[in-house]
């Protein structure tokens, strides 16, 4: 396949060695032309220096912008003719590998671009061979980058950005559908600082420059980007990539910083209106630079002061997920009554262990709104991490009595990136007033329904786009945990005198030391020894305690009910929940289960029949946290609401429910009796 790719390549030489596609002379700017595919000649040129250099895709980026860099200079320059370009002459002069003047024209071009650019360009020149750079240069000297739409320029950057710069730190390109939904919820106003701080490419500050093109067309668009929009990348590569991208649309160039956005910067602090951004998330590691980490009061220890609050404390963490130091940095940049929004990962907004965090950011501002973002979103991006659009408005400033929340159910393509268009009932796809597929999403209208709240007006409610009660917030401030079904399935229980699983049962904590008491055998009870369906133990692993996996933990009594806290079956039908009886009396069962004993107020056999409920399962799904290994803690777990019916319903149900347990046990031993019938029947006639 490269053998074919280098000679194609090959052949392409040799006819611009014939002249046929090189201009006598340097090219004007008013014989430049906008490009109507531009992501495809990116791919051209990519695949031009991969074959004829042996570089790597990051060193092909680098090498290709310095030459975008270069070109859009010289197109918004005076001079004529243009300095980026090559003639049929300068071509055969490559060819035969003699110096020409075209190499000397590059090169004082790109220092005069260097200068003007020192932060992001620090290579003392363009480092392609000289045929390479002139094959390069001839396919980009006939287009003019200004004039080219603004959203084949976006897509075209967006693509080879991404294909070049993808998240191998955590980094994330943001789906275009999710900064439209963040630039369409904030609004930014003519008059207002814009910044983002992990900008990447540019993708929010590009979308809040094309919000303003539309919703304001009188405004002064390059007097707007030059004053107005600001970004901050750490990449070299990409900053310039978004340098670019501001640049065609009215900046210098100036608008983007090529810097650590985390170090402090008491410059930035109380400047902006607007905070648009996707900070850097997962799991490739945390900030430990204790120089960076001093700065934040997220990068400390908090401590519980009561059930409510948390009291920071003087200790620095020896780590901290920059995610989490973002939101603190985001805030110092907003001036008081700013608003921001944020692309968060789910754990912060749900997770026990980041309940401080949660208490901070609500003591700084004030929660807008929440949109849940599918987890299949960012998988053609490079990651499955399950994220949230989080709005908040710095303190002080005006609160409202609800928070809005959305879920996104349609993002508009699959997990390859593929567009998902709408159609009508027939299967038809629908088009627009333009003739243009019209792409199935749930953006516009989740949008809509903001401006409307945010405004006091009011909203149809659905399962997807509903409202919470400020006062109903709780220390988690996911959607998914306040939908409107059950909230109301919540209240429907309390009113109807259910109580607390921690008020009827109490929920074991402490673990069993068995692997002290000498090298004797153990039962051990696995989630798979549990039978969902008849919610009994089936089987029973017999193991030497040391043996024993880091799992076992809780040693079970008589009467206890065992259910299971984690894996993919928690929530669901499948959920292990079983009675422990004298058969399974003094077995360990792994912590995947959580123990509840000394249950009291309600029948043992009532409280295992609800457990298999919808009302039950709803509930645990609503406090799980965590998508790639959901769990429940038992913290979560004892708030879980259980009615309490009449003492005889709950008897009738309880008798039914040991009825057939009576039945499996009468079945487990005549299957026994039958085996044993059989082999005494084999013996018989051996």
């Amino acid at each position: 396949m490269e053998k074919q790719k280098v000679r194609k390549l090959r052949e392409q030489q040799l006819l611009f060695a014939e002249d046929s596609l090189l201009p006598v002379v340097l090219p004007s700017r008013e014989s430049l032309q906008p490009a109507p595919n531009l992501s495809a000649l990116f791919e051209e040129c990519h695949n031009y220096i991969y074959a004829n250099e042996g570089l790597l895709k990051e060193k092909i980026f680098h090498e290709f912008v310095k030459l975008l860099v270069m070109k859009l200079y010289d197109e918004q320059t005076q001079s004529e003719p243009l300095q980026f370009g090559i003639t049929q002459n300068e071509y055969r002069l490559l060819l035969a590998d003699k110096p020409s003047s075209f190499e000397k024209r590059i090169d004082l071009l790109y220092q005069i671009v260097r200068k003007k650019f020192s932060t992001l360009l620090t290579d003392e020149r363009v480092k392609l061979k000289s045929l390479t750079l002139g094959h390069i240069v001839s396919r980009l000297q006939n287009v003019s980058l200004t004039r080219t739409p603004g959203d084949v320029k976006g897509e075209a950057f967006q693509t080879f950005t991404y294909r070049h710069q993808r998240g191998d730190r955590g980094e994330f390109f943001t789906p275009h559908p999710i900064v439209r939904l963040a630039v369409e919820m904030l609004d930014p106003q003519p008059n207002e600082m814009v910044i983002d701080p992990a900008c990447g490419s540019g993708g929010f500050l590009i979308q809040s420059i094309a919000h303003l093109k539309q919703n304001q067309p009188r405004v002064d668009l390059g007097a707007y980007v030059q004053g107005a929009i600001r970004g901050i990348e750490f990449n070299p590569d990409v900053a310039l990539a978004a340098m670019i991208r501001l640049a065609f649309e009215g900046g210098t160039g100036q608008e983007i910083t090529c810097a650590n956005a985390l170090l402090e910067n008491r410059m930035l602090e109380n400047q902006f209106d607007v905070v648009l951004t996707n900070p850097p998330f997962g799991n490739k590691g945390k900030v430990e630079d204790q120089r960076i980490l001093k700065s934040y009061l997220l990068a400390r220890r908090w401590n519980k002061s009561n059930e409510h609050e948390w009291k920071v404390s003087n200790v620095v963490l020896p780590g901290q997920s920059p995610d989490i130091l973002f939101i603190e940095q985001c805030l110092k940049f907003l001036k008081p009554g700013g608003r921001m929004a944020i692309v968060l990962p789910d754990g912060i907004l749900q997770n026990i262990s980041n309940s401080s965090i949660r208490y901070w950011i609500r003591s700084q501002a004030h929660v807008t709104g929440i949109v849940s973002i599918p987890q299949e979103a960012f998988v053609p991006y490079g990651t499955g991490i399950k994220t949230s659009l989080v709005l908040l408005r710095k303190n002080p400033a005006p609160k409202n009595q609800f928070c809005f929340m959305a879920r996104i159910e349609k993002i508009g393509y699959d997990v390859k990136a593929q567009p998902i268009y709408k159609k009508d009932s027939s299967g038809r796809h629908l088009k627009n007033a333009q003739g243009i597929l019209i792409v199935d999403d749930d953006i516009e209208t989740i949008a809509a329904a903001y401006t409307s709240f945010k405004h006091g007006k009011s909203i149809q409610e659905t399962e997807t786009i509903y409202r919470v009660p400020n006062a109903n917030l709780n220390s988690r401030l996911d959607a998914e945990h306040y939908r409107p079904s059950d909230q109301e399935m919540l209240r429907w229980l309390v009113e109807n005198g259910g109580k607390r699983l921690d008020e009827i049962a109490d929920i074991v904590s402490e673990g069993d030391d068995f692997r002290l008491t000498s090298d004797s055998e153990i039962r051990y009870i696995a989630i798979s020894d549990v039978d969902a369906r008849t919610m009994q133990i089936v089987s029973q692993q017999i193991l030497q305690a040391h043996q024993a996996p880091s799992r076992a933990t809780y040693r079970v009594q008589t009467g206890d009910i065992i259910t299971a806290t984690s894996g993919a079956s928690t929530g669901t039908a499948r959920q292990a929940t079983a009675l422990i009886t004298q058969d399974e009396d003094g077995a360990i069962c792994s912590n995947g289960f959580a123990v509840l004993r000394n249950i009291h107020g309600v029948e043992p056999l009532y409280l295992l029949a609800y457990m298999r409920t919808e009302f039950f399962l709803r509930q645990v799904r609503r406090l799980m946290t965590g998508h790639a290994i959901p769990a429940i803690s038992n913290e979560d777990l004892a708030k879980i609401i259980v009615p309490i019916p009449p003492r005889v319903e709950q008897q009738k149900i309880a008798k039914a429910i040991s009825g057939i347990m009576t039945l499996r046990k009468e079945t487990l031993k005549a299957g026994e009796r039958i085996v044993n019938e059989t082999e005494k029947m084999i013996h018989a006639h051996a």
